[in-house]
């Protein structure tokens, strides 16, 4: 016996196992899905629902040619039952639209199910009630209402396939009804049952399919959110690194610049003053040969530590300048003010005890500070000037000792 070739099976194998992919998330991620389209969802009922109670209300034109003895009949189910019970859902979703958003999805859709089903009874019941000829074809009348639920109101798959279910019962029910009384036109009813029951499937397919891809897209969109907010963190952690000095994590020249830049421009307009201290780790390299480069550097951080500690953030800021060398920024302070700063910090470094047996000025480490303060409104110098002066006031604390303050003072500088 002739075996079929080994793709086939194969193929049929994997036909035989395949699923649908299922119309679900995760618990957390359901809720979401649901929460996220609720509003959008919500607006799509109103719009669409109004345009189907305008159609509804015109198949008014039909109950008058085929089931003209029920027409008054037909208008009051229409146009006095039906029609106010959906005027008064639109108002409700109106008027209290974020009651209604707060409420249960599985509820809203069950209430948006109902509106179909009540549609598709209400053709099935005046269908019973009407002897006319042309009755039987009322059942075609089921078709436009599955279209509806399916395709236009696009109700979640799993009430959708009840939605369907129920309307294929009405078509069966009112054939079943009409079955064997020798009426008029009675060979179409089961014709337009099958017509129903296929219009049912096939929109059952694409309601699957647009779920579906409702919900591929959601999720796209949350990996989409997900990954800018990596990229979002992972480019301001990138930026928050290009600002700061990666030995002692303290703001780098980049982000000390910029920060006197700003408020070097504000204290130009405003008349304000700005202070700098520039200060250096005495005997460091002492320090370093004594105690190797890894103490070193974590003497560093100590320092760092120490000064961000002693200055709040508020009113100014401490920078690793380069080497062993720190700068401040204190915008708005005088020299009097300054000065009790830098005089803080040096006496905060020497409280912490950072041994050091290698200095020639005290057995811990110390600081020195020269600071030079200016007015930005009134020229004559800038920043880079503002710095030179304190180094020169750094150059004599050093000269004069170390472990202290020097105030530049401007009429000693050279012009």
């Amino acid at each position: 016996m002739r075996q079929a070739p080994l793709h086939v099976t194969f193929d049929l194998q994997r036909l035989l196992a395949w699923r649908p992919p299922p119309l679900r998330f995760d618990d957390f991620d359901e809720a979401h899905f649901h929460s996220a389209c609720a509003s959008a969802r919500l607006n799509h009922f109103i719009i669409s629902g109004a345009i189907a109670l305008l159609a509804y209300l015109l198949f008014l034109l039909a109950d008058h040619r085929l089931i003209p003895d029920v027409f008054d009949l037909a208008v009051q189910v229409r146009v006095y039952w039906y029609a106010p019970v959906a005027v008064l859902m639109f108002l409700i979703a109106f008027v209290a639209r974020g009651f209604v958003l707060a409420l249960p999805w599985a509820f809203m859709e069950t209430v948006l199910m109902m509106t179909g089903v009540g549609a598709g009874a209400s053709l099935g019941w005046l269908l019973t009630h009407s002897s006319s000829p042309y009755a039987g074809l009322y059942i075609a009348g089921l078709v436009p209402i599955v279209v509806y639920g399916n395709l236009v109101q696009r109700f979640r798959f799993r009430f959708a396939f009840v939605f369907s279910l129920i309307i294929i019962g009405i078509s069966v029910a009112c054939a079943i009804r009409r079955y064997g009384q020798s009426l008029p036109f009675d060979l179409f009813d089961f014709p337009l049952v099958l017509l129903v029951m296929l219009m049912s499937g096939y929109t059952l397919i694409m309601n699957y399919r647009l779920e579906l891809e409702e919900r591929r897209r959601f999720e796209m969109a949350v990996r989409a959110s997900a990954l800018h907010k990596k990229l979002s963190a992972s480019r301001a952690q990138l930026d928050l690194m290009s600002r700061r000095d990666p030995l002692t994590g303290a703001p780098n020249r980049r982000e000390f610049e910029g920060y006197v830049r700003e408020r070097w421009e504000a204290l130009a307009r405003a008349g304000g003053e700005m202070a700098l201290l520039l200060m250096d780790v005495d005997h460091f390299k002492a320090f370093n040969d004594r105690y190797g480069h890894p103490a070193g550097d974590q003497c560093l951080r100590h320092v760092a530590a120490i000064l961000q500690k002693t200055l709040p953030a508020e009113q100014g800021c401490v920078a690793r300048w380069g080497g062993e060398e720190f700068i401040v920024a204190l915008p708005g302070m005088n020299a009097r003010q300054a000065q009790i700063v830098a005089q803080a910090m040096c006496q905060a470094v020497q409280s912490a005890g950072l041994r050091h047996e290698g200095s020639a000025t005290a057995d811990s480490v110390t600081v020195s500070v020269g600071v030079a303060v200016a007015r930005p409104a009134e020229g004559g110098i800038n920043v880079d000037g503002l710095i030179a002066r304190a180094d020169a006031a750094l150059y004599r604390a050093k000269h004069e000792g170390r472990n202290r303050c020097v105030v530049d003072e401007p009429d000693m500088v050279p012009a």
